[in-house]
């Protein structure tokens, strides 16, 4: 068995440097590739069947382009609940919206078996080490969709639009509205 694993595996490795070679010969095609302006697009990190795990989550998680720390994670399929910290004062709301729109589109556009994502964005203060709740949201696969994402990402300083609010079911508490204004 030990003696087919080898093989296998080179013959795999190799086959999946053809496609890559073959860009990088093409030249002036890889060149205008790179150059292009790049567009944020919801990124479907495995294909439909990828299930998230306890085994993979960690790393799955590290890997998402997230600005806001992790506070904590935890997976009891098929609902995941998050809490992310914001630590820095100056941080804004559209960066905040941006990490959301993240961990949703990973959650629901790359996995297969989240069916629900529970979560909480907290102010953490350094000093005292103490923190609050800024902003929950609790939504379900079933309403999740590229619009939402595009209204995530696109928002800017703004508030979220309602139907954003209502399908998402966001909670923005006094803390929340009093940093970024009642909406």
């Amino acid at each position: 068995m030990n003696r087919i694993i080898l093989p296998v595996a080179a013959l795999l490795l190799t086959l999946g440097t053809v496609p890559v070679l073959q860009q990088l010969s093409s030249g002036p095609k890889l060149h205008a590739a790179v150059s292009r302006p790049k567009q944020v697009m919801p990124v479907v990190l495995h294909s439909s069947g990828w299930e998230l795990s306890d085994e993979n989550i960690v790393d799955e998680l590290h890997s998402l382009p997230l600005t806001l720390a992790i506070r904590r994670v935890e997976w009891n399929e098929p609902a995941m609940s998050i809490d992310l910290i914001v630590s820095d004062p100056s941080v804004k709301r559209s960066e905040m919206y941006k990490n959301i729109a993240e961990i949703l589109s990973f959650s629901f556009s790359g996995t297969s078996n989240v069916r629900e994502v529970k979560l909480r964005i907290l102010a953490e203060d350094p000093w005292y080490g103490t923190r609050h709740l800024l902003f929950a949201a609790d939504t379900i696969r079933e309403e999740w969709d590229t619009a939402l994402y595009r209204g995530l990402r696109h928002t800017g300083e703004t508030p979220l639009p309602d139907i954003v609010k209502l399908r998402l079911h966001v909670i923005e508490t006094l803390l929340w509205k009093n940093r970024f204004g009642a909406d």
